[in-house]
This record gives C-alpha cells, sequence and structure tokens, in this order.
C-alpha cells in the first residue's frame, strides 16, 4: 500500500528588523513623549505651592490686586495648557514611532512635518513666554514675585528640556534621512526562500496547448559517400 508524497511545509519567512537609525529615531520619539509626560505632571504637582507663594509674596510688595489675580491665572493656566499639550503629544509621538519601526513611509513623512512643527513651535513657545512675562504687567514686582514662587531650579529645568526637545526633533529628522533608514522604508518584498535554505527556482516557460497538434519535423539521414 503506498502513500502520496508529502510536502514539506511552506517556510516561515522571518520578518526583517529595522536597522539601528530607525531604532534610534523610534527610541528618541519615545523618550521625548515621556520626557514631556514626567515635565507637565510635575508642572501640576508643583503649580499649588508655587500660586501661593506668588500672591505671599506680591501680597507684601504692594502689587495691585488686578495684578496679583493676573499673576495668579498665568501661573495656573501655564502648566495646564502644558500638561495637555504633553498628553496630545506623547501620543502622537509614540504612534510615530511604531510607525516608522514598522516601516510605513507615509508615517516618516509625517514625522519630519512634526519635527519641523516642534522646532520652530519651541521657537515660538520661548519667545512668547518671555514676551508675556514682560508685557503683561506695569511694573517689576510682579515678575520678582513669579521668581520668588518658583523653585530656584524649575527655570533651569524647563530650559535645559526645551533645548533637548529641540535637539531631539533635529536628531530625528537626520536619523530618518540617513541611507538605511531610506532603503527600510523603500524595501521591497521579496520571495521566501526554499526548504533548501537555496533561492526558489524560477518558474517554468508556459506551455502552448496547440504543439500536441504539430507534425514532427523529419529525420535526417547523413548523406551516403
Amino acid at each position: 500500500m503506498s502513500y502520496p508524497a508529502q510536502l514539506p511545509p511552506p517556510p516561515v519567512a522571518t520578518p526583517r528588523r529595522p536597522p539601528g537609525t530607525v531604532r534610534g529615531a523610534a527610541g528618541v520619539l519615545i523618550a521625548m513623549a515621556v520626557g514631556g509626560l514626567v515635565y507637565g505632571g510635575l508642572g501640576l504637582a508643583l503649580m499649588p505651592g508655587i500660586v501661593d507663594r506668588f500672591r505671599a509674596a506680591a501680597a507684601v510688595a504692594g502689587v495691585p490686586a488686578d495684578d496679583i489675580d493676573g499673576g495668579s491665572q498665568l501661573l495656573r493656566g501655564v502648566p495646564i495648557a502644558a500638561a495637555f499639550v504633553s498628553v496630545v503629544a506623547a501620543v502622537l509621538l509614540v504612534a510615530l514611532a511604531v510607525g516608522i519601526v514598522r516601516g510605513h513611509a507615509a508615517v516618516r513623512i509625517a514625522a519630519w512635518v512634526v519635527c519641523g512643527l516642534g522646532l520652530v513651535g519651541g521657537c515660538l513657545a520661548a519667545l512668547f513666554g518671555v514676551g508675556q512675562r514682560v508685557g503683561s504687567f506695569s511694573d517689576d514686582l510682579v515678575l520678582s514675585a513669579i521668581e520668588q514662587a518658583h523653585p530656584t531650579w524649575w527655570p533651569w529645568t524647563s530650559a535645559i528640556l526645551s533645548v533637548l526637545q529641540m535637539v531631539g526633533y533635529l536628531l530625528v529628522a537626520l536619523l530618518l534621512a540617513a541611507p538605511s533608514a531610506r532603503a527600510w522604508f523603500q524595501r521591497t518584498p521579496s520571495l521566501p526562500p526554499s526548504h533548501t535554505g537555496a533561492p526558489p527556482p524560477p518558474p517554468p516557460p508556459p506551455v502552448d496547448p496547440t504543439d500536441w497538434q504539430r507534425p514532427e519535423p523529419p529525420a535526417t539521414t547523413p548523406a551516403a559517400m
């Protein structure tokens, strides 16, 4: 009793691993997302104490009540807005990191757009923050009270994180422009290897179904000498 020959199981193609430039860009994006969340949460945690210290320092310095209320609203609104932006940015950065690791070319372009907007937005936010603090109040007593209300390490921390964020956006853009990253996003699917490890043979040429109707050529014999 004979049994039909069993074909070997089809080979399983192992997924390609993204190059170091792509993995590095994804890691920077995730680190920036985590850093933004930590910064936003820390600003919310420090906000009540900062507002209380500001109101006390401003009252002792003789700041008008309207300026005290305006400064308190500013000190409350900035951390809340920063926390909201950090959550939205974290979701976006993580989504970009996952997309570029999977090799989506459209996500690579979106990451470049986000990096450009992040660089421009960081510069504008710094300029807006300085202008808002300087031009919002009629005297320097409010600015002095605001500086006294913040911990001494907070302005330096904010400045360093802002610079690191801008450097991170620039680094991600450069990593995604590297030749290895370009090859990762322009890759084409290849044929799976055979069970022997060698590439599969090419398919046979097409057969004309009318070949059996054609007469065979006559056999030729060598001429007699």
